[in-house]
């Protein structure tokens, strides 16, 4: 999720992003760009003469704005020649991803699917002629919610061919873990559940929690939740039958441990799939819904993320929306559907 990163408007603006919202940290869609104005005032009004350094930055300023304006349109491509060919991301997971090829699967997304950003604090200082290190702190509130979240992110720009491009983007988390969710807030889950709403768009897939995905039937899906023998992790199998008009029936099995990561000091979860998939998500919660932010590795070595909203009722029926943010080079449609514990199977 891979993550979408961006670069955003002046500080202490609130940007509404075209784009969809990325797996890993949120924090990673924004790269900020002061939006000062690109000639100096001399004393009287009168507009000093810009030194070399001044248009170095306005150009930085230029690039970033540009990047912003592709995003607004969901233009990949365009996103893409943005970044330099080997230029990576590390989101605050340690994990690396291409930058270019990441950004190049962003596609227009609808209002409802769009976080908003709010840049606090920036600096940008050169390192040389042809490289600028820009530093920050963005809030980002994921779409359909009210949770804030904090983080600090560096980028990286170099200048090829007289443009500057983006070759690096490193974050962190700030959020403070005194608010951390509990494994046993999650126990909710515990029993045997099947779908009574059939799924939107596609066959959920392993880095949400769901099969190898990629089809438009309707899937019949089974979910039975237990502790394992520690109650150090909640333990999910899924099965997964998908029908198809030319040919038999297709079954997938999805094994899930959610947990206490002491190292990151947050819950999240392992997921491995039949097909030799496998996914990891960390999990937050706001009132009644939880949200998994999903990165996996399909079976043919290819990158999913997705951001997956479990919204339980309080009694026995949960609705999981996940939206994909980016699935390899193509970009995948959203799936909701509802599930419903069966009766006398409370998993307890």
């Amino acid at each position: 999720m891979p993550p979408l990163p961006h670069p955003s408007g002046p500080p202490g603006r609130t940007v509404p992003v075209g784009a969809a919202l990325p797996a890993g940290l949120l924090l990673t869609m924004l790269i900020g760009i002061a939006a000062d104005r690109c000639s100096a005032q001399a004393p009287g009004g009168r507009v000093a003469e810009a030194s070399p350094r001044q248009a170095d930055e306005a150009a930085v300023r230029a690039a970033a704005q540009a990047y912003l304006d592709a995003l607004g349109r969901g233009d990949g491509q365009a996103l893409a020649a943005m970044w330099t060919v080997d230029g990576d991301i590390v989101d605050d997971d340690g994990r690396v991803m291409n930058g270019r090829e990441t950004v190049a699967a962003t596609v227009p997304t609808d209002a409802a699917a769009r976080p908003k950003f709010d840049l606090r604090e920036t600096s940008l200082r050169f390192l040389s002629t042809d490289v600028a290190l820009e530093d920050g702190e963005v809030q980002v509130t994921p779409p359909g919610s009210t949770t804030v979240h904090t983080g600090h992110f560096t980028a990286l720009w170099v200048r090829q061919s007289g443009a500057w491009k983006l070759a690096g983007l490193r974050e962190s988390r700030i959020d403070g873990s005194a608010d951390a969710p509990k494994l046993a807030d999650l126990a909710w889950m515990l029993g045997d559940w099947t779908v009574v709403d059939e799924p939107t768009g596609r066959q959920p897939a392993a880095a949400d929690g769901g099969g190898p995905g990629g089809g438009n039937e309707r899937p019949a899906m089974e979910v039975s939740v237990r502790w394992d023998e520690g109650r150090a992790f909640l333990v999910r199998e899924m099965k997964i039958v998908r029908s198809t008009p030319a040919g038999p029936s297709s079954t997938a099995h999805i094994t899930q441990r959610i947990g206490w990561d002491p190292l990151s000091r947050q819950l999240r979860s392992w997921s491995f799939s039949s097909d030799g998939g496998h996914a990891e998500s960390t999990w937050t919660r706001e009132g009644d819904t939880w949200i998994a932010r999903a990165t996996a590795v399909m079976p043919d070595g290819s990158q999913t993320s997705s951001l997956n909203l479990y919204t339980y009722d309080g009694v026995d029926r949960y609705t999981w929306r996940s939206l994909p943010t980016h699935v390899g080079g193509e970009h995948l449609p959203q799936v909701t559907m509802t599930m419903v514990r069966k009766k006398g199977g409370d998993g307890k």
